[in-house]
């Protein structure tokens, strides 16, 4: 008899701890973005059971599906993507944010062609168009001011200026996400990067060349030649800045956590 109502007792508490004791919450973000560096290091996260996804937009999708409680994405991202008037209205972003970046546009190592689009990013943004372009996507407010730079060094080899200059086109390295690269209602590629690529392009006078790259192998295809240059969001690090040439930053972004709005 006492066995059988220590089974029973034991039964019950398990029951108990199936319905009441998995307090475990789920967070996602995109796989070896900066968003899972926050998702991973971050000590506010640490009671998080973290699950990296393919794309930023699969990490809103399974918070607004309820498969996930919190996803970590860029803020450029939020803007437009969450919130009144947008697919996923019922997504916000829950508290200040974490890990302020900036954005910038990557070359080979010693490339000439960083200081002529710094010439001409300063261009676009004495001219105003930058700050339209970014209207576009209502990014105008995290554009960032004229910088002096010094993380491009001359060529050390052959001229990657004359190179893109002779083949006529610069071939960009991207992957899709909005507000930066990706396809409209009608199949076009359109976003701020987009246009502001284009924008240099026209300036350089070459055609501009949208390539899909997977994003942990950017660097290997940027040193094979198979892309010109990484523009797509991309945060400027120490480590990025020794292994490429880096433009002036043009953009301030941060990591943020979006939930559901209770």
């Amino acid at each position: 008899m006492k066995k059988i109502i220590a089974l029973f007792m034991c039964a019950a508490m398990l029951l108990c701890f199936a319905a009441c004791g998995n307090s475990e919450q789920i967070l996602v973000a995109e796989k070896e973005s900066a968003g899972e560096s926050v998702a991973c290091e971050n000590e506010d996260f640490a009671d998080y059971t973290y699950t990296a996804v393919d794309t930023q937009a699969k990490a809103l999708m399974e918070v607004n599906a309820g498969t996930a409680d919190a996803a970590i994405v860029d803020y450029v991202m939020s803007i437009g993507s969450i919130g009144a008037g947008t697919d996923y209205e019922g997504l916000v972003i829950d508290g200040e944010g974490y890990s302020e970046e900036e954005y910038g546009i990557a070359f080979r190592k010693g490339s000439d062609l960083t200081a002529k689009v710094n010439e001409i990013i300063r261009e676009l943004k004495t001219s105003g168009e930058l700050v339209n372009i970014a209207k576009n996507y209502k990014l105008d407010g995290i554009l960032l001011g004229d910088e002096e730079s010094d993380a491009f060094a001359q060529a050390e080899t052959d001229s990657d200026y004359e190179y893109v200059m002779n083949k006529g086109t610069l071939v960009i390295g991207i992957t899709y996400f909005a507000p930066m690269n990706y396809e409209n209602e009608a199949g076009e590629l359109v976003g701020f990067e987009t246009e502001f690529a284009k924008a240099v392009c026209a300036k350089l006078g070459v055609e501009a060349v949208f390539q899909e790259i997977s994003w942990s192998a950017k660097e290997t295809e940027l040193a094979a030649k198979n892309i010109d240059c990484i523009w797509n969001g991309m945060t400027i690090t120490e480590e990025r800045e020794e292994n490429m040439s880096i433009s002036i930053p043009y953009m301030q972004n941060k990591q943020v956590k979006v939930v559901k709005s209770k």
